[in-house]
C-alpha cells in the first residue's frame, strides 16, 4: 500500500490545476450556472429553470436528487460517468449507493445541512481506494440546493467528477473532506493562480486505509 494514496495531501495534489481545465472543471461549470442563476433572480433556482445549454460541456458529470428524507437523496437524473463508475444506470438508487458505508454518515450530515441551510452548497473531496488491479481514484462531487417546487419533494442539482483511471467497476468513494463552501469562493469569477488551489478541510475519521 502507498501511504500518500490515502492521505489527505494527496487529494490535493491529485486535484490541483483542475480549474485550468482538468477533469474536475465540471464541478465548477455547474457551479457557476447555478450561481449567476440564483444572482440574477436573487432566489435559488428551480429544476424547470435549469437549462442544459448552460452547463453542456458537463452534463456527462451531472445529476439531479430529490429528498426522499431529511437526510438521503435518490438520484432522478444521472450522466453517463456515474454509470461508468458504477458499471450501472443509478436512476432511482440513492446518492449514497456510490459512497462507502464508512463515510454514509458523513453524507447524510452534509445532505441534512444543506436541505436545511441557507441556501449554500457543499462540495466535497472523495477517494475510491486503491485495491486489487485498480489505482486509487480521486473525485470531487458538488451538491447544489434547488428551489422547491409545488408539491414536489426538494431537490439538488450535484456533479461527480474524478481524476485517475476508473479500472473495473463498481467505485465507491470514501469522504476525506470538504472544500471551501461554493457560493461563498470568490474565485470562481477571477483570481491568481494561488487563490484557485482547491482548499482542504479534513473531516475526523474521513479517510480510512484499504486493505491491500
Amino acid at each position: 500500500m502507498v501511504e500518500s494514496e490515502t492521505h489527505p495531501r494527496a487529494a490535493v495534489i491529485a486535484l490541483s490545476g483542475y480549474r485550468t481545465g482538468g477533469a474536475l472543471s465540471a464541478l465548477d461549470d455547474i457551479e457557476r450556472y447555478w450561481t449567476q442563476l440564483r444572482d440574477d433572480q436573487g432566489s435559488l433556482p428551480s429544476r424547470a429553470q435549469l437549462d442544459p445549454r448552460g452547463f453542456s460541456r458537463a452534463l456527462s458529470n451531472c445529476f439531479v436528487a430529490e429528498a426522499m428524507a431529511p437526510r438521503h437523496l435518490r438520484l432522478r437524473l444521472t450522466g453517463q460517468h456515474m454509470t461508468d463508475l458504477m458499471g450501472m444506470d443509478m436512476r432511482g438508487m440513492p446518492l449514497s449507493a456510490v459512497i462507502l458505508p464508512e463515510s454514509r454518515p458523513m453524507l447524510e450530515d452534509k445532505i441534512e445541512a444543506l436541505m436545511t441551510g441557507d441556501g449554500t452548497g457543499v462540495r466535497l473531496t472523495l477517494i475510491s481506494p486503491r485495491s486489487y488491479n485498480r489505482q486509487a481514484l480521486f473525485a470531487g462531487m458538488l451538491l447544489l440546493p434547488l428551489a422547491r417546487e409545488n408539491g414536489t419533494p426538494a431537490k439538488v442539482i450535484g456533479a461527480l467528477a474524478t481524476v485517475g483511471t476508473v479500472g473495473w467497476t463498481p467505485r465507491r468513494f470514501q469522504i476525506l473532506g470538504e472544500t471551501a463552501n461554493p457560493a461563498r469562493r470568490p474565485d470562481l469569477a477571477e483570481g491568481d493562480a494561488e487563490s484557485r488551489r482547491p482548499s482542504l478541510t479534513v473531516i475526523q475519521g474521513g479517510v480510512v486505509e484499504p486493505a491491500c
